[in-house]
Order: structure tokens, then sequence, then C-alpha cells
């Protein structure tokens, strides 16, 4: 049986493009984001009673990807982009129907709207529904998940450095996002090249960064989107 699926909600995030994306949802604290429903599902009887909840599921689509490429196995960066593992092993998000599973927290319900933080993904995604988490049955304490059993690893908070002229311009709301996000490991793992400059675009921001000696990371040019 097949069915069609049709938005409820758009998710507006700081994210403009994939790269700088971080890889599982809650990695970023500082990430916002709005859940903004369409005008069909924006009556406040839609959430009522959610305000019980912490945290929401988001299913969503993965709508800036291309259509899944048919292949069975993935290259998952958690084990290092050479392993292979099958598509339905990972949370790739190049898979047959291109559905995404968020948790985020819930930080306050508006009208029509829900304000949310811990996103991943792009601005402008379809979000398709929202379910309330539960612990007692979503947090099983003897779950494992072998080689994705811990958080990816993340810079020591020294080692992203930020001029303090770039400083003064982000803010600090801008400031504390962006280096949450460069103490994530964004660089694809088959790239050493070390006078290599990457770029990411966040929070109207395009940010120009370059690692720097042993896994620190150096913002060297910012410019407003």
């Amino acid at each position: 049986m097949e069915i069609s699926l049709r938005p409820v909600a758009r998710l507006k995030t700081p994210f403009a493009e994939k790269f700088g994306v971080p890889r599982q949802s809650g990695l970023v604290p500082s990430a916002e984001g709005r859940v903004e429903f369409l005008p069909e599902f924006a009556a406040p009887e839609f959430v009522r009673g959610l305000e019980a909840f912490s945290h929401v599921w988001l299913i969503t689509a993965f709508d800036k990807n291309p259509p899944w490429s048919g292949s069975a196995v993935v290259r998952p960066p958690r084990l290092g982009g050479n392993e292979k593992v099958g598509v339905f092993a990972s949370r790739a998000p190049n898979r047959p129907n291109g559905l995404g599973l968020s948790l985020v927290r819930l930080v306050g319900i508006e009208a029509g709207a829900l304000r949310v933080a811990g996103v991943d993904s792009v601005d402008d995604t379809p979000v398709y529904d929202v379910k309330p988490y539960l612990p007692w049955c979503e947090a099983l304490q003897d779950a494992r998940a072998d080689w994705a059993n811990s958080p990816p690893p993340l810079s020591e908070a020294a080692a992203v450095t930020i001029a303090p002229e770039f400083a003064a311009q982000l803010g600090d709301a801008t400031m504390q996002l962006l280096r949450e996000i460069l103490r994530l490991e964004l660089a694809p793992a088959y790239q050493d090249d070390p006078n290599r400059v990457y770029g990411l675009m966040v929070a109207g921001w395009n940010i120009r960064w370059r690692m720097v000696g042993s896994g620190a990371r150096e913002v060297c040019e910012i410019r407003r989107v």
C-alpha cells in the first residue's frame, strides 16, 4: 500500500545549506528553530496539551538531497567514510523515502508555531508530523548501538578561535551557535589538506574557517549574506 504525505509545517532554522548542519539533533543546543504550521494546521487545538512535554519528535523530509541513488549501502561518517553498512542500518539522508527523524527540545508554543532547540535541518525543511517524546519507552537503559554507541567527538571549546572584531559583529547568540558548530567534526574524513578553507552559511552569515594545528579551528573571514 502506498500513502501520500503532505507537510503540516515548515521548519525554520539558522542553516542555509547542508554543510555545517549537525549530523544528529541535539548536538548543537544553541541551534534554535521554529516549526511554522501551515494554515490548515495552525489552530491551537492541534497542539493542545503539548506543553506537558519537554521534547518532541519531528518527522521531516530530506528535500535538499538528490533522489535516492538506489544503493543498498552507505558510508557513515562515524566509520571514517570508508566502511559500508546497509542504508537501513544508518541514518544516512540518501534513502528510499528521504524521511528524517529529529528529537528536539520544545522551547515554547506560540500562535501557529513551536519554538524548538537542537535542530539538525536545513532552513525551510518540510515537517510531516510532530509527536511528543515519551522517556519511559524511548530511553531504553539496555539499548546498544555498538559503533554508534556514543556521541561524535567534540573539540575543546578553546580549540575554536574567533577574532574579537568578528565576535563584535556576530553578537553573543550567533557566537555561541558558531562555537558549538565548529566544535563538531565537519570536515569530510577523506579531506586532509591543511591549507583548505571551508565555508558555511549560518544565521545570515557566510563563515570561512580553516583547520590550524592539532585539530584547532580558526575563523578567517565573515560576511553578511
